[in-house]
């Protein structure tokens, strides 16, 4: 048995799997022999992933169709975890669908970002954590965003529910440490997925003032998030992205810092960006 499943057991969960960085997740771990239980609302793409990971790597693929921001969510969860010890959790639902600013979004967009941001992350880990505890090895992973360091135009609650999952992974882990059970922060950049593609956002332009954004692909995100669980409470994947995030998170002016993000969202998604206080 690999060092690996000896840490992590045999299942691991990946919410939000049917592409982008769940799917890289799902292939790096399937890899490393675990079966897997994969989430995601669109279940006919689940099954084709199903498909590919059984055929690659000879492991065993549940897939499951669940809206993660349903009410009946814990119950989903609870019927998982009496079928299969789960010890690796994965969080990574929940990307940016668009931008746009707060009061032109409905009330029941901006609170389903919360449950899928905020809710579904909690109900995963009170789920799921407990029974790593007693096993006394485990691991989780939450994915969260650059956007999380900084309020900015467009994407006010998304930013905030990402916050959330940011600092919820970093107090899990000082919790945590010395249980054996990893938990590790995982902060994507601009990342090429068919969510964000889909989306409207433009990778080839750059804010006024800002280097060009290149995006990083879903297997690096994926591929760095897993070589760091169980360093350290928190990962900011891609070098440019930690450089980015070290001068937001030391600018002394914090104006500066909400206008740099507010600028780099709205030319990402081809918005305007208000010039006037």
């Amino acid at each position: 048995m690999s060092e690996f499943i000896e840490q992590y057991g045999e299942w691991a969960l990946v919410a939000g799997a049917s592409e982008g960085i769940g799917k890289s997740f799902a292939n790096r771990l399937a890899a490393r022999g675990m079966n897997l239980v994969l989430l995601a609302r669109r279940v006919e793409v689940l099954a084709q992933v199903k498909a590919e990971l059984e055929a690659a790597h000879g492991v065993e693929v549940v897939v499951r169709a669940v809206d993660l921001t349903a009410p009946d969510l814990a119950d989903t969860l609870a019927d998982i975890a009496a079928q299969h010890d789960i010890g690796l959790l994965v969080y990574n639902a929940g990307a940016a669908h668009g931008a746009a600013t707060f009061m032109s979004e409905t009330t029941e967009n901006l609170l389903s970002l919360v449950h899928l941001n905020c809710t579904g992350p909690i109900l995963m880990v009170k789920q799921f954590a407990g029974p790593m505890l007693a096993r006394k090895r485990g691991g989780i992973i939450l994915l969260s965003s650059l956007s999380a360091l900084s309020g900015g135009a467009y994407i006010a609650t998304y930013a905030a529910t990402k916050a959330f999952d940011m600092i919820l992974a970093e107090g899990l882990w000082d919790e945590m440490r010395g249980s054996n059970v990893h938990v590790l922060g995982l902060v994507a950049g601009a990342t090429s997925t068919p969510a964000m593609l889909k989306s409207g956002v433009v990778f080839a332009q750059g804010a006024e003032g800002q280097e060009q954004i290149t995006p990083m692909t879903s297997d690096q995100v994926a591929d760095e998030g897993l070589a760091n669980l169980g360093k350290k409470p928190m990962h900011i994947a891609g070098e440019k992205n930690f450089a980015a995030a070290v001068a937001l998170r030391s600018a002394a002016d914090r104006v500066q810092t909400i206008q740099y993000m507010g600028t780099a969202t709205a030319s990402l998604f081809g918005k305007p960006y208000p010039t006037k206080d």
